[in-house]
């Protein structure tokens, strides 16, 4: 029960404290003006030294794309506002065919070589070159990427796609004289970076701990105030926050339950957190390559034996509320549709119902209560989790004990952060928690749930559309989405996608997505808060993340 669970976790702080302490996390005694800045953001029992931020997500170390290097604009999520970055401006012409963008001057990479407009347009070009590197197939739109000279980039695009402002300004940008002497940037480790980021300097490299030293040629001047950051390996959430607990991290983004009693009681002045919450959701993904979860009715039945309230209150220990059946919450359900509370309402909890569709799909149950298909197999799969991230896993068995409850045989597995990001993309996987696509519209979320561009066979990485749906409705809505910029046809269309994810249920959606974020400010200030938001909180916010990179002072 609940309570059980909750005595588990804190035996198992317990039982790591030796762990932590022999491994030697501790902060070191060293001068005020030296300290590392020690910080949480990725599950490891052991580091891989990959920096290579064209890479597919989970192999390079955190902060390689923004930390080590920038984008050309960041979006503020907090403010509702892109913020100039390597970039100062930008303007669209000829119909939104052309984009130009205006490159910030002065800047360089940290081998002290000047950055330029060339750096970009290269960058750009080497994923058209490698199509590996284009995850996020901007090459189906674009049709040149030049410099036109040292401070201006022309993007033509192919089509009218205005949406592809995001991800040409979230680009990380790579260093022309180093990449274009790289045979293979799919498989580069990029071991020694050369960056235009705030720390690019690799002081250590161990696989328990890591360190990363300020860039000494970053173009903001007098930041970043500190000099270098800190990476121990933690290989689950109890761990991280023992080392909260004990002073030994300044900054983590992790779920920590009791939180008030753990951790802020411990040092009310230092120990601070921020669980704002994204408008987003988290996912329990079915996979539709499966012959019995590509069944839309089956996945509803899925999703109506699932008690949510339950999970938040076992696994997310109520810091957050059950999912809305559009995926979307909080200050996204502005986009809810007029007519949304007449539709079906898939994530309410209803067994019985749960029950009924499956019988009606010949699904029975065997004298031993589990469901069978006509050949007399029973129905039985694995739900992936990230091994490590307690939230999720406690979430996944409680789903586990749901399913059981209508007769379907559900297991939990746990795999390290990048086993699991390589199952997801490659969707090898029956089931799974797990994240979902993000932007200032729910448009990205139904495009990266039910859009045909993100679909690969199996085995083959995909960047989003992990679960492999799509309707060539949606295609349609997306290619109209994509040439307009009137606002009522963009809410139009954005309304149907939502209908369609409710009629289809591509994916379930689990609970409002929450930004687990903590610091101590024992030894450095000026973190984000809900009294000074000037970004999220969280390490996990990328790239918003470079925005507290180069804001925190030093005490």
């Amino acid at each position: 029960g609940l309570q059980a669970l909750r005595l588990i976790f804190m035996l198992k702080i317990i039982l790591v404290s030796l762990f932590i302490f022999s491994a030697g996390c501790g902060t070191e005694k060293e001068p005020k003006e030296d300290r590392a800045l020690t910080i949480y953001c990725e599950n490891a029992a052991s580091w891989v030294r990959n920096f290579n931020p064209l890479s597919t997500s989970g192999a390079a170390r955190w902060p390689t794309s923004s930390g080590i290097y920038e984008p050309l604009f960041i979006y503020n999520s907090m403010q509702g506002e892109y913020i100039p970055w390597l970039c100062t401006d930008y303007k669209w012409e000829d119909n939104n065919k052309t984009l130009i963008m205006y490159v910030r001057e002065n800047v360089l990479w940290s081998d002290k070589t000047p950055f330029s407009s060339e750096d970009i347009a290269f960058t750009f070009n080497l994923k058209k070159i490698h199509k590996g590197l284009d995850t996020r197939d901007s090459w189906s739109y674009l049709k040149s990427v030049k410099a036109l000279n040292k401070t201006t980039v022309e993007f033509k695009f192919s089509r009218i796609y205005v949406p592809g402002f995001d991800a040409i300004a979230g680009q990380p940008i790579v260093a022309k004289h180093i990449w274009e002497k790289i045979k293979d940037p799919l498989r580069f480790s990029n071991s020694n970076p050369v960056g235009t980021g705030p720390f690019t300097e690799i002081l250590r490299f161990d696989n328990q701990v890591w360190e990363l030293g300020k860039n000494p040629n970053y173009w903001q001047p007098n930041k970043p105030e500190v000099k270098k950051l800190k990476f121990p390996a933690f290989p689950s959430n109890e761990q991280v926050t023992l080392s909260l607990i004990s002073g030994d991290l300044d900054w983590a983004g992790a779920f920590i339950p009791a939180i008030d009693r753990v951790y802020t009681k411990k040092n009310p002045e230092h120990h601070k957190y921020w669980f704002s919450e994204t408008g987003h959701t988290t996912f329990f993904y079915t996979n539709t390559m499966n012959k019995v979860l590509k069944d839309s009715k089956i996945r509803k039945a899925i999703s109506y034996a699932i008690d949510r309230s339950l999970v938040v209150k076992v696994g997310m220990y109520n810091y957050t509320e059950p999912a809305h059946v559009t995926g979307i919450s909080g200050k996204m359900a502005k986009w809810h549709s007029k007519d949304i509370e007449t539709k079906e309402n898939w994530v309410k909890y209803n067994p019985k119902l749960s029950n009924q569709i499956f019988d009606d799909a010949g699904y029975h149950k065997n004298k031993n209560g589990f469901r069978e298909d006509e050949k007399g197999d029973p129905l039985s799969f694995d739900i992936i989790v990230v091994s490590g991230w307690s939230d999720w896993i406690r979430s996944a068995q409680v789903i586990s004990q749901n399913l059981k409850k209508v007769g379907i045989k559900a297991k939990v597995k746990t795999y390290d952060f990048g086993a699991w990001m390589s199952r997801m993309q490659k969707g090898e996987f029956d089931m799974a928690i797990g994240w979902a696509e993000k932007g200032t519209t729910p448009f990205p979320l139904y495009r990266g749930m039910m859009s045909s561009k993100y679909i690969k066979p199996i085995g083959i990485d995909a960047d989003a559309n992990w679960h492999r749906f799509s309707t060539d409705e949606v295609d349609s809505l997306i290619f109209e989405f994509e040439k307009t910029s009137d606002e009522y046809v963009i809410k139009d269309i954005l309304h149907k996608l939502q209908n369609i994810f409710i009629d289809y249920a591509p994916a379930i959606p689990l609970f409002a997505e929450v930004s687990w974020a903590e610091c101590n400010s024992t030894y450095f200030t000026n973190f984000p808060s809900k009294n000074n938001p000037y970004a999220p909180l969280s390490p996990n916010s990328a790239p918003e993340n470079l925005m507290v990179l180069v804001n925190l002072e030093v005490r």
